[in-house]
This record gives structure tokens, sequence and C-alpha cells, in this order.
């Protein structure tokens, strides 16, 4: 089906523009597949059709990841004031709150091309034209990189897909990622970033799981692909490479990690270590995760990132409706462990926060917990006494966290997270009522169905 050259919904293009869609590549070896959001729905037909394996990526080459016909008509749609259906989570977020993921990710985006928005609705003729510019516009900075499905955690929000312990959990088994899929992908991203990619002043590279650190492969992509890239980046680039972990991994790993940062100056990594909740409360929701060994692997990676200038050392909370009425006891825990490891550097506080599976997004919290939230807000505000990168940016965080809170829940969305918290209850053999007071709220309504 072709696309038509304007959209003729165009001047609500501030109502519908995310530049993440622009800004954002995913690929998933293990799953074989392309996105340009981690928030993305996608029907069953666009899921097979981004699907790809060797042969695909031998005939489409970089087309199949930056040049996709359903990226295509997801830019027309998002530039030309339409609502695209891959959205959906944030179109609900935005008419329950009034925010979302997106209007989080625009009221941080690049100052330029907000004002280019803003200018051209002031002249009809103008936004036509900006429409027509963002369709061939190749602004790729963020290129996440799945490369396993190798997981010793199943945390509640996670899936078959990204862990094996899902896997074993429920027997639903999935392959993992393919040698010759990950030698090709590099290629092409080789190819990539000697053309456009590498004209680009700023470029970051997130590094998924699973876990990372369980596979040889996000060592071969450090030595294969970012070493080429410390050897040839110009000089006014910057380019980064971020490290999502769950920090329950044998010591070796960290030490084979660092040495790859030695011999690579002129990159610059951010870690993203996965936590949002201590003890018994962040075992439950990550089921796998020990405590002790998270608390002495954060210690380790402080202690590494103190004597390395490029290193920066960021946290990855994914806020859901189990833990977040108890984060403060987690910003807490960062206090004083920062003070502990004496760390000087400014830490990073990455924004995520769970829209699916909506049972265990925050907007089920019950109203009430406004309080606890605001007091969340103003511990990190008031008393968070560490140096932070754009502090201010994970404060719009918790403030979205509050509106979300405040969010009309219905009875059925309830009944869902009550068969949903009852399944895990039984599978993982655990009351959630004992460690998080506040869990009968969730699950407390009426049959929708009866």
């Amino acid at each position: 089906m072709s696309i038509t050259k304007i959209n003729p919904n165009v001047h609500n293009i501030k109502n519908t523009m995310c530049f993440r869609t622009w800004n954002d590549l995913i690929i998933s070896l293990p799953r074989r597949r392309v996105e340009w959001c981690c928030k993305t729905l996608v029907t069953r037909q666009e899921e097979v059709s981004t699907t790809f394996d060797l042969e695909t990526l031998e005939r489409w080459g970089l087309d199949f990841f930056i040049n996709h016909p359903v990226l295509k008509r997801r830019k027309h749609e998002l530039s030309g004031g339409t609502r695209c259906h891959h959205c959906q989570v944030c179109w609900k977020e935005e008419d329950t709150s009034g925010k979302s993921a997106r209007t989080d990710y625009m009221d941080h985006y690049d100052s330029e091309w907000i004002k280019k928005i803003d200018t051209a609705l002031e002249h009809p003729k103008s936004t036509v034209d900006l429409h027509n510019e963002l369709q061939n516009l190749d602004r790729f900075r963020f290129i996440e990189i799945e490369l396993t499905n190798k997981c010793n955690m199943a945390c509640m929000y996670c899936w078959e897909g990204s862990s094996t312990r899902w896997q074993k959990e429920t027997g639903k088994r999935m392959p993992d990622t393919e040698d010759v899929l990950f030698d090709k992908t590099i290629e092409l991203l080789n190819e990539y970033w000697d053309g456009d990619l590498g004209k680009q002043e700023y470029v970051e590279f997130s590094l998924l799981g699973g876990e990372p650190f369980f596979t040889d492969h996000m060592f071969r992509f450090l030595n294969d692909f970012i070493i080429n890239l410390n050897d040839t980046k110009r000089e006014d680039q910057r380019i980064r490479v971020t490290v999502t972990t769950n920090l329950n991994f044998p010591d070796k790993k960290l030490k084979e990690f660092f040495d790859i940062v030695d011999r690579t100056p002129n990159i610059q990594y951010m870690t993203q270590l996965s936590g949002e909740a201590v003890g018994r409360r962040s075992e439950i929701v990550r089921t796998g995760l020990i405590w002790n060994t998270w608390d002495k692997n954060l210690t380790a990676f402080m202690e590494g990132a103190k004597i390395r200038d490029n290193v920066i050392i960021g946290f990855g909370c994914a806020h859901n409706s189990l833990s977040y009425p108890y984060f403060k006891d987690f910003l807490v825990y960062l206090n004083n462990k920062i003070s502990e490891v004496n760390f000087q550097k400014s830490i990073y506080m990455h924004t995520n926060w769970v829209n699916h599976p909506q049972y265990l997004s925050v907007s089920l919290l019950d109203p009430k917990h406004t309080d606890e939230a605001k007091e969340i807000l103003r511990y990190w505000e008031e008393e968070f006494n560490h140096p932070v990168y754009k502090k201010e940016r994970y404060t719009d965080v918790l403030k979205t966290l509050i509106d979300m809170i405040n969010a009309e829940v219905s009875d059925k969305e309830k009944f869902d997270a009550y068969w949903a918290f009852n399944n895990f209850s039984e599978r993982r053999k655990v009351d959630y009522s004992e460690h998080f007071p506040h869990f009968s709220e969730l699950i407390d309504c009426e049959d929708p169905y009866a």
C-alpha cells in the first residue's frame, strides 16, 4: 500500500510527533526483529515483516534497519498529526494522565528541532514542508542491540524472549542469537559508520540482553566494532556505549569488561545498573536476583569507575506497581552507598517505568499513594545530596509518575491484575502481601465479566 505524499492531519503534528522513531534503532538478535522504539506494539503482519534472517539482511542490507516500509509509514503518521497504532501505550497514558513516555521524551529532545515544529505551525505551508523533510531524515543516534536472551533472572515485567530463566519457568523455549546474524549485523554497522552514522556528532550504542555479561557477543561487539570507532572517530565526535546489567555475574566478567574500557579511552561507557528496590523486595520483583551479590558488584563497578575518566555509573529503575511506594528506600540506599564508596563523580538516572504488562504499571496504584510519591520527589530534590547528571530530567520523571498514580483504573485492569498476580504467586510460591503491604489494593475489584 503506497503512502500519500501529504498527511491531511499535518497541523496536529505537535500532539503526535515523537523523535524517538527518528532517533532509536533497536535490533534484537535473539528475536531477529527490528523496532524503532521500546514501547512499540505491532500487528502480527508487521511483526513478520520486521523479522529478519541472514538472507533478508543480505538482500536488503542497511535499508532493512533504517528504511523499512513499516518505519516509513510510522514517520508519515507521526509527523503528519496521526496517532500511529504502534504507539497506543503512550496514547492511553496521555488520555488518562496527560503524560506519557512520548511527552517526556519530546520535553527533553533537541531544542532546535522542537523550535522547528513550533515555527512551522505558524505557517501552514511550512508545516507541510517540515512534514516532507522529516520523511527522509536519517537521524539515528541511539542504536540498541539485544545481544542474547541468556539470563539468570526472571524479572516480573520480563518474558521468555529476554530471559532463559523465564523459559525454564514457563516451559516455553525460544532460540538465542545465531553467530551468522551477529556477524552480519556487525558488518552492516561498520558500513553504516563509514557512511551516515559516522557523520553524527553524537552516537550511543546500548547493549542489552538477557544479561550481556553472560554472552561472548558483548565482548565481541566491543572488540569487533567499538574498537574501530575508538580508533577512527573525529575529535569533535562523542561516542557512548551503555551496558544494561542485572549485576548478578562472576567477578572475572567485570575485569574483562574493564580491560576493554582501558583499551578504548575515546569511548565513553555508561552503565545502566538495573534495580529499583532493596533487599527481599528486589529479589521478589527480580526473581533470581541475590541482593548481596547485587550490592557487592555495585561497589566493584563504582570502584572501577572512580579511577577511569570514561566510565559513568547510571541506574535503570523499572518503576512498577509493586515496588514504587517503597522507592524512597532505594534512594536512601544509593545515597549511603555513594558515601560509603566515597564516589565523587556524578551518577546518572535513566528514565524508565513499566508500561506493559499493565498490571505492573505505576498507574495501577491507588491515588492515596500520591503522598508517598510526593515524599519520594521531596527526598530526591532536597536530601539526595550527591551530584547527578541532568538531575532535573529525573525530577520530571518522578513528577510524571505522580500524575500516573492519579490516573483512573478500570475494574477490568484490576481484575486482569488479580489473575496475573495469582499466576505468579502459584508459580513462584510467593505471598506478595507479605512483602508489599499495599498489594491487596492492586487486585481489589468486582468481576467485570460477571
